[in-house]
Parts: structure tokens; sequence; C-alpha cells
């Protein structure tokens, strides 16, 4: 009788340990920094967790598209430039004496201005943009932190050296103009059916952005 009652003790004993088993619970995002305007993007971590858990989201900014009460939401950050979002998830269903929450915040930083764009055929063009750009940027006014950033897309027909003489006008555009070459940056953004230009302004803190489609 003795040893059935020191099993049972045992028995209850680990039981009791199992359901005080708490989950390791985080919260991450893909980036600490996204552009205001993007959608970001937080994921619950539940290592240990059971399935039964339930999940509720609040943020400290910005509106939930999508995934509240699941284990991933996306947000959207227009307007909240400047300003820090926080995400914070709190599981329903764990023991009393479980920590249930946790949360990550991401930076908004200041999107970039798309400026200028368009199809070009030669460098003259390219130069007028440069022009354009210039002008309603005041880039090279000492006051105005902003740089440049222009994405210059191959045509079908566009040759690798064709793109060179064609990012050189630029470069001789900026340089014409007593724009520095620390004040702006060119890349090249890929292919497209037209030869096609964009030129950002970036602002201090500002992400650079993706090629266009």
């Amino acid at each position: 009788m003795k040893k059935i009652l020191s099993l049972s003790t045992a028995v209850l004993s680990l039981v009791f340990v199992h359901a005080q088993n708490c989950p390791t619970i985080t919260v991450e995002s893909y980036s600490y920094e996204a552009a205001a305007g993007d959608t970001i993007v937080f994921i619950a971590g539940t290592k240990g967790a059971e399935a039964h858990v339930t999940y509720n989201w609040a943020i400290s900014a910005g509106t939930i598209i999508s995934g509240q009460g699941t284990a991933k939401i996306q947000v959207n950050t227009e307007g909240l430039a400047g300003m820090y979002v926080t995400a914070s998830i709190q599981l329903g269903g764990l023991p009393r004496t479980c920590v249930s929450s946790a949360s990550s915040s991401v930076e908004i930083v200041p999107p970039a201005q798309l400026v200028v764009s368009g199809t070009f055929t030669n460098g003259l063009e390219l130069k007028n943009a440069v022009k354009k750009f210039i002008a309603e940027t005041q880039i090279t006014d000492p006051a105005n932190a902003g740089t440049g950033f222009i994405y210059l897309y191959k045509g079908a027909t566009t040759s690798e050296s064709a793109l060179k003489i064609f990012k050189d006008a630029v470069i001789s555009a900026f340089d014409n103009n007593k724009v520095l070459p620390h004040q702006y940056k060119i890349v090249s953004g890929g292919k497209r059916k037209l030869a096609f230009y964009e030129m950002y302004l970036l602002q201090p803190r500002s992400k650079e952005p993706k090629p266009s489609n």
C-alpha cells in the first residue's frame, strides 16, 4: 500500500509539473525599420505552446490589415513617418502563472519621394530629366539634406555598353549643375520593354526604394 501511494503521488506531481510548463513567447518582424506606407509583418513565436492557445494583437499606431487572431499580422504604416509601431501579442489559454505576452517595435522612416520618371531613348532626354529633378528638389541648396536616387532600367534592346553611356549622361548632368557625387546614387533597376528612368529624393533616414514593376 505504501508503494502504491508513493507511485500515485509521483504521477500526480509529474502531471502538475507538465501542466505548468510555459511556452517561450516572442514577437519579431522582418526588419527593425520600414518606410512609411510599407506593409510590415509581425510574427508571434510561441515555442512550447499548446495548439488551443488564442492570439490577440494590439498595435501602438497604424492599422492591422490582416491576421488578427493568428500568429502573424500585417500592419499598414501610411502616414507614420518618424514614429515607432509596437505590436503586442496576448496569448489566451495559458496557465495563470505563465507569461502570456510579448512585444516588438519597428521604426517608421520617411519614404522615398518619386520626383520624375519616364522612358528615354538618348542621353539628352536623361540630362533634361536631371535638370527637372534638380529644379523640383532644390538639391543644390546647402540647406537641403536630401540625396538623389536614380534607377535606370534597360529596354529590351539596350546593351550594357549603351546603359553605361546613359549612366554617364546622368553623371555629366549632375556634375554640370554642381551636384556632388555623394549627393546622388545611380542603380540599375533591371529590364523593361522600353528604357525607363526613375529619380527619387531621399530625406535623411529614408530607405532606398525598390525597383518598380
